[in-house]
């Protein structure tokens, strides 16, 4: 059963690999190919074109990974059934089900890789990377830095700008506070303000405090025009996007929303689709065994075919939950979980219905 066990997985490493490399490799030739234009255009070095398209690289990876796995498990289970070794195992009085149910833990393995990725290099290559098209290729500069539960950013009026965040689907910016210095960088005046919201082409600062160093006076304004901040798209343009922040981060950074009234679906369904999108590589995985022992379906090349249309019916399913996540038609906390849980239970039941 140990020999067996690993020349299995031998074939399963060897189309794995080849079908990782080249989803990936397909997807940065399509990403360059989509910016071809910018690249030609800002007349880009080819050193940083090729930084900015590695940097893109383990993002790809991340999500290539459990279809990867369900093909190289579906083309290794097929390969075999076609040179009825199957046959051969089942005859000398083996169990199919036992002798691949060591590539279940293999998907427990992707799962736990896959959250390491997600959670430490993934999101840091993707900020590097929009870093890196932004700076150096399209030759823009940051007008907003991140520090530790605030953004920072030089106002219009040559002040210095700090908010909690900005709450994008009403643009709005949470609780600001506004810096004026003199020539010596001297604090001159300073305005504190619950937060600020974006209507008729100005920004409306509500509960104001101004405090006025130079004249020794402290005012409060119910609502106070500001012409400091820019248009809300600075935000939208500049701000950390979700799949920049880690899990911890973009609790973090929800948590501050939530805290100051305001609560963002798509943070919520993309914290948890953070935890549900590692485990579809078990799910891929034990779906695939299934599908390919499974005599109802033909088992071998019949089974590879149906897993083809696996893969795009779980996309869709999960395309769509999501989408309805966003849009509130479902619990943002469950809407991540409906494809896994659909797959799962599926190739479960299938699983244990293997017959030996």
């Amino acid at each position: 059963m140990k020999i067996l066990r690993r020349y299995f997985l031998k074939e399963f490493f060897k189309f794995f690999v080849l079908i990782l490399f080249g989803f990936t490799a397909m997807s940065v030739v399509v990403e360059f190919f989509d910016k071809v234009n910018e690249f030609y255009s800002h007349k880009a070095p080819a050193s940083v074109i090729i930084q900015y398209l590695l940097l893109q690289t383990p993002g790809v990876i991340l999500y290539a990974l459990p279809f990867a796995s369900l093909f190289s498990i579906l083309i290794t289970i097929g390969i075999a059934s076609r040179w009825k070794e199957i046959v051969v195992i089942k005859a000398a009085g083996s169990s199919t089900k036992k002798l691949f149910a060591g590539f279940l833990a293999l998907g427990l393995i992707f799962t736990l890789l896959a959250l390491l990725l997600g959670e430490t290099l993934v999101p840091k290559a993707t900020e590097m990377a929009a870093w890196t098209r932004k700076v150096k290729i399209l030759k823009e500069q940051h007008r907003v830095i991140y520090r530790k539960e605030a953004l920072w950013l030089k106002g219009l009026d040559k002040s210095l700008i700090r908010i909690d965040g900005f709450v994008e689907d009403e643009d709005r910016v949470l609780k600001t506070s506004i810096f004026y210095f003199s020539p010596v960088f001297g604090l001159e005046k300073r305005i504190e303000a619950d937060e600020a919201s974006w209507a008729d082409g100005v920004w409306r600062l509500k509960n104001a405090t101004v405090f006025d160093f130079a004249g020794n006076a402290i005012k409060k304004y119910d609502y106070l025009i500001s012409a400091a901040l820019e248009e809300p798209g600075i935000f939208r343009e500049e701000m950390k996007k979700p799949a920049e922040m880690n899990f911890m981060e973009l609790y973090a950074y929800y948590s501050r929303l939530e805290h100051a009234g305001f609560k963002n679906l798509k943070y919520v369904v993309r914290l948890y689709e953070k935890i549900s999108y590692p485990l579809i590589n078990f799910i891929m995985v034990l779906f695939g065994i299934a599908l390919s022992l499974h005599s109802r379906w033909g088992g071998g090349i019949k089974a590879a075919g149906i897993g083809v249309i696996a893969s795009v019916v779980y996309w869709l399913l999960y395309s769509i939950s999501v989408s309805l996540g966003n849009a509130g038609a479902l619990p943002p906390w469950l809407a991540p979980w409906i494809g896994p849980a659909v797959f799962g239970v599926a190739g479960g039941i299938m699983y244990l219905r293997i017959r030996d």
